[in-house]
């Protein structure tokens, strides 16, 4: 009470002393207040309040963040920008799945009929290769037959058995890299699983951090 007695007293001689002033500062320095017509420049970093000339608070200015407060003031704006954008990436996505599936069960759907066609797909390269090596087979039995009596191997029937290798070789690789996409396609479709599973019960652009996943098994029956 005493103190802010003070003050009004200080606030009342300032004005008193001053009354061509239209504006009065306050402020602090080293815990003091201080009321004067003008704030020092070695003192406006502190921060002040603006008065008029009936002593009310018309401004205030805050004082002046240090290097860490503004370092961490940055950085938290950048992870807003961040979150932000985030938001709208997921929701571009959701809305891009939406537009394919109405529940996860289509995704499961979906999952399965590519299952079947990159596993017939296998099924008919096994097939190819096992006639390239056939061929190859005879192939080489030829050549053998030529070169027991003696006589070079002609140049087309080296040449056909360079082919088969080589076709064998290459159906051999694209067994590999379709089994690769299905592995990948599998992981693919279990993501947009599970992620139709949350916009059962979240709106799109909803970000992971954001879903309580007992919350999505209970309102689909899961538990």
């Amino acid at each position: 009470m005493r103190l802010l007695v003070c003050v009004l007293a200080s606030v009342s001689l300032v004005m008193a002393s001053s009354a061509w002033a239209s504006k009065l500062y306050r402020f602090k320095v080293e815990g003091r207040t201080v009321i004067k017509d003008h704030v020092p420049s070695e003192y406006k970093h502190l921060g002040y309040e603006v008065l008029n000339s009936r002593g009310m608070v018309i401004d205030r200015v805050d004082r002046a963040l240090t290097p860490a407060e503004i370092k961490a003031r940055e950085e938290a704006e950048r992870r807003k920008e961040a979150r932000i954008q985030a938001i709208a990436d997921r929701r571009a996505k959701d809305m891009e799945l939406l537009r394919l599936y109405a529940k996860p069960e289509d995704v499961e759907r979906a999952r399965q009929r590519r299952a079947d066609e990159l596993d017939a797909y296998v099924q008919l390269q096994r097939r190819r290769i096992a006639g390239f090596e056939e061929k190859l087979e005879q192939a080489q039995s030829r050549a053998a037959n030529v070169e027991r009596v003696g006589r070079e191997v002609p140049a087309d029937m080296r040449l056909e058995i360079v082919q088969l290798q080589n076709r064998i070789s290459e159906t051999q690789q694209t067994i590999t890299t379709r089994r690769k996409e299905m592995i990948d396609s599998t992981k693919d479709y279990a993501e947009q699983y599970e992620r139709m599973r949350i916009l059962q019960v979240y709106k799109p652009g909803t970000l992971n951090d954001e879903v309580d996943y007992d919350r999505v098994d209970q309102a689909l029956g899961d538990l």
